[in-house]
């Protein structure tokens, strides 16, 4: 049964640093007093592909004799199950679910013989054995490690694989690599959690506010002191989805949430692919729960939804879930040439194919007009030409998104931004430009290409509509799009939907 356990390789591996770290807690002090104050736990995984092998080598207290017969029996619970050994399978049944047959060598502290014992699954189970046989030889009392050797892997990681181990394991052990207690090691790479960025900025609604940082301290309590979450919640610096949602801790491990696998409750995190669920983070030790005997899961029984309440009642108190959700930053001015190069690329091509009869239509019937405005002068993110004609007229039109942070307005409409100014007399041109650092923009798009094209569709046809009414004599075309500035300027900055 136990290589048909639902395993994924990182928390199998993940069995065998438990032991260690177990034998390391729990013998801590006679190991210092032999190894001295500095000592720390190293543990080295390599995973040989050539041989198919992977071994597990540890410098912990050993397995003393007196827990071998023990620890070779399964669901044999220890005595002392308070720490990360406690069901009594994690070495059994991660070696049997990565292979038939493997073995292990160790020496306990204060004992001076190693002990040596190999398992072979098949011959166990088709000669019925119920002993196995223990290889012994001389070795220094003062001497402590355990090497587990697993041969001919039934399920050997591949290149993508093993990256996937890493990051889960660094992950899961996070917190042991923090305190100095593990060195934790892959085919000879030290692994350690790399801390994502939290934000730092004032809360949107209200712009006198200093630039908080926005870390949370998170403690209460489920059952009158008999389960209870310590941890942080956090908001991202930047929107992130491998680095978003929380991880769940027990007993200083990772039980749920490793890697890029965070726990994301609807409850906390909106809807999938929302700004609060790709900002919102953090580390919760969860100490009284129990949890499933792979140590993949919490069992929850009746306390999520409890927990979940209080949860999003600590973090609704402090602002973090709107601040998650309607935060947003400038994006990078490289990121920015990128994106609306892009967008003006497309938005040009369909504006030449479809544009044409909207115009004509728009030209015959005039509303009112206003004298065409000049545009400031401003840096360019992209910049595009191109001609329409229709009814033997022909039009240069420019359309431009600029990131300067002196355009106030989210359309200006002028000649100014013309590439070219032709001497053609029957050639009509206009200028478009809209600000991609308009709050509007800000709010809605960013650097999102499939947000921006549409918004930037919109600002190009209502410059063509303002020109074309000028074009036929309308005197005030330009007051629907001035009010629209002002209007979309107000409310996003202001936010008066709230």
């Amino acid at each position: 049964m136990l290589k048909h356990i639902q395993y994924d390789p990182w928390y199998a591996l993940a069995e065998f640093v438990d032991n260690a770290i177990d034998s390391y807690l729990k013998n801590e002090k006679q190991l210092k007093e032999i190894e001295g104050k500095r000592f720390r736990l190293e543990v080295k995984i390599e995973i040989n592909d050539t041989d198919k092998k992977i071994i597990i080598r540890d410098n912990a207290a050993g397995i003393h004799q007196r827990d071998y017969a023990r620890a070779f029996r399964a669901a044999e619970i220890p005595p002392d199950n308070s720490g990360l050994s406690e069901f009594g399978m994690g070495m059994k049944s991660a070696a049997c679910w990565f292979s038939d047959y493997w073995s292990v060598r160790t020496t306990a502290i204060g004992e001076d013989v190693e002990k040596t014992v190999s398992f072979d699954l098949n011959k166990i189970f088709y000669d019925k054995i119920e002993e196995l046989q223990v290889r012994t030889k001389k070795q220094n009392e003062n001497s402590h490690y355990t090497v587990i050797e697993l041969s001919s892997i039934n399920k050997m990681p591949v290149k993508k694989t093993k990256g996937k181990i890493k990051e889960h394991l660094a992950s899961i052990y996070r917190d042991f690599t923090r305190k100095g207690i593990l060195k934790l090691y892959l085919d000879n790479e030290p692994l350690e959690y790399k801390d994502p960025n939290i934000l730092t900025a004032p809360f949107p609604y209200d712009s006198k506010t200093a630039p908080i940082y926005w870390r949370k301290e998170i403690d209460f309590d489920i059952d009158k002191g008999k389960m209870f979450v310590k941890g942080f919640v956090g908001v991202l610096e930047s929107m992130e989805s491998g680095k978003n949602g929380f991880a769940l801790f027990r007993r200083g491990r990772v039980i749920e949430g490793s890697c890029d696998e965070g726990f994301k409750p609807k409850e906390i995190m909106g809807e999938v692919g929302s700004p609060e669920w790709k900002r919102i983070f953090g580390e919760l030790h969860l100490e009284g729960f129990n949890v499933s005997f792979t140590k993949k899961g919490i069992k929850w029984d009746e306390n999520m939804d409890i927990f979940l309440e209080l949860l999003k009642k600590d973090l609704a108190a402090a602002n973090f879930i709107r601040q998650a959700r309607d935060y947003r930053v400038n994006p990078p001015k490289a990121e920015l040439k990128k994106t609306a190069e892009a967008v003006v690329k497309s938005t040009v091509e369909d504006i030449k194919n479809n544009v044409q009869p909207a115009i004509s239509e728009i030209r015959s019937t005039p509303i009112s007009a206003n004298e065409a405005t000049s545009l400031t002068k401003t840096d360019e993110v992209a910049n595009r030409e191109f001609e329409i004609e229709f009814n033997d007229t022909k039009w240069l039109v420019t359309i431009e998104l600029s990131y300067d942070d002196d355009i106030i307005d989210w359309i200006e409409i002028g000649s100014h931004v013309l590439k070219s100014k032709s001497t053609d007399k029957t050639l009509r041109q206009v200028g478009v430009r809209m600000s991609l650092n308009h709050p509007f923009v800000l709010q809605f798009a960013g650097s999102d290409k499939s947000k921006l094209e549409p918004i930037l569709r919109i600002a190009a046809s209502i410059g063509l509509a303002e020109e074309t009414a000028r074009e036929a004599g309308v005197k005030q075309a330009g007051t629907v799009r001035m009010n629209l500035n002002k209007l979309l300027t107000a409310i996003t900055k202001n936010r008066l939907w709230q």
